[in-house]
């Protein structure tokens, strides 16, 4: 065999259809596709040369998948106002005020923040699209990329921009992709929703927008088109198996129907909704009918972070207070919803969600020789999948594995310098809340 990652003496929590558990088994990766899952007294393991992972004592497991997040280089102010306040007064300002410069640092800080919390794939909606781009090719993450598609004529992420970049990475084994897609109905035009679903249509590639977040939008919308947020975009074209819709807050009856009929799919940002007083998206009906979903985090001024335990843990909570069941959202599903369910929701389950033999390796390493996983037990793959979404967090992952590549092991990056990350963080960042400040913004 040639040189390879061998991963050896953890246990290996698959996420697979068949929900496969191994407790004696060791996951042989070659170049960036896992190659083999073998007993560990296999006598093929010793044919393998390369690095090998000791990972005793640890989960080895796929990474998560954020179906819905924006990268910043801000956080820590505005916490106290709801969405169309928090929009207008924060978002917008301090979009207006992001150099691409900035955008690039604040991208890659979130990429690598997300890396070291267990995230392998992210599905981004970014300003200066094209910065972003360059930020993920050199994190290491994979990621499937939407520009802040605005009608407005001084917008820089153009649909034309967006078409070049599609066209650019939109081949086989791209580990960083573009989709299309605009903001949300508020900040496109008819003709341009028209125009974005046509060339979805022509690519053959997704696309994603804000729907429903609010109640605020569900009212916007009916006072400028006389139709629900669903039902315009139905009426555009966009709403088909192509489209991810964020957060789908507030949907009645018939929009739930029409999604499920038009394909589309959901990412669940409860953490972001909670704080910004969106309400509780009714995904135990949405998964009931058949609706595909996913978790996100969305951005780090509106959560404020990018840790998928986090929302895991939140999302299994916040549906048992809504529907009044206490097996509503199981630990099992949530992981589902955070792994392989939030690679269907991006149209990569073939590619990656799963540790399986041909899938690409995007794999984490879980350190349970913590004080809040004990008592653990592997042989009882449901005591792990709890301690996982309502024990765990973001700083128990050791070792990250994105495409083949070890990009983190022992919690230190191995191809980002960390400190001068944080430094042109910590330096830009500040610049930024004082032209803030100085423009009147209030923190």
């Amino acid at each position: 065999m040639t040189d390879s990652i061998i991963i050896r003496n953890g246990t290996i929590l698959t996420m697979d259809k068949e929900s496969h558990y191994y407790t004696d088994r060791a996951l042989v990766i070659e170049g960036n596709k896992i190659k083999k899952i073998l007993p560990e007294n296999s006598s093929e393991i010793n044919t393998c040369t390369g690095t090998e992972i000791n990972a005793e004592g640890m989960l080895v497991m796929p990474g998560f998948i954020n179906a819905h997040m924006h990268s910043n280089l801000v956080r820590g102010f505005g916490d106290d106002a709801k969405l169309y306040k928090w929009h207008k007064e924060i978002a917008e300002t301090v979009g207006l005020e992001l150099t691409p410069e900035e955008a690039y640092t604040g991208a890659l800080l979130a990429y690598m923040e997300a890396i070291r919390s267990g995230t392998t794939t992210i599905a981004a909606m970014e300003k200066y699209c094209v910065h972003c781009y360059k930020a993920a090719l050199k994190s290491g993450i994979r990621a499937r990329i939407t520009p802040y598609v605005l009608d407005f004529p001084d917008c820089l992420d153009t649909v034309g921009l967006n078409t070049e970049y599609v066209r650019k990475t939109y081949r086989p084994g791209e580990r960083v992709k573009f989709w299309f897609g605009f903001d949300s109905f508020r900040e496109a035009g008819e003709s341009m929703i028209k125009e974005i679903a046509a060339l979805s249509e022509k690519y053959n590639v997704p696309m994603q927008t804000h729907c429903s977040e609010s109640v605020d939008d569900v009212k916007l919308c009916k006072e400028r088109f006389g139709k629900t947020p669903v039902e315009y975009l139905d009426s555009l074209g966009v709403l088909t198996n192509r489209m991810l819709l964020a957060h789908a807050v507030h949907l009645n009856e018939k929009e739930r129907a029409l999604v499920k009929q038009r394909g589309a799919r959901v990412a669940h940002c409860c953490i972001s909704n909670m704080k910004l007083c969106d309400g509780i998206a009714p995904v135990c009906d949405y998964i009931e009918r058949g609706i595909p979903v996913g978790l996100g985090t969305d951005g780090a001024n509106s959560n404020n972070n990018y840790d998928m335990f986090e929302e895991m843990k939140a999302a299994a909570l916040l549906q048992r207070i809504s529907t009044d069941r206490a097996d509503a959202l199981k630990a099992c599903d949530v992981l589902r919803l955070a792994t392989a369910g939030g690679a269907a929701v991006l149209d990569i389950e073939n590619e990656t969600g799963s540790l399986e033999p041909g899938k690409a390796a995007d794999i984490i390493l879980v350190d349970m020789r913590k004080l809040h996983f004990a008592p653990y037990d592997t042989k009882y793959a449901s005591i792990i999948k709890s301690h996982l979404v309502f024990s765990a967090s973001g700083a128990d992952v050791d070792t990250s594995i994105i495409d083949g590549r070890i990009v983190m092991r022992n919690r230190k990056f191995t191809e980002i310098d960390e400190a001068k990350l944080l430094y042109d963080a910590n330096l830009q960042g500040r610049s930024l809340i004082e032209r803030l400040v100085k423009k009147g913004l209030r923190l």
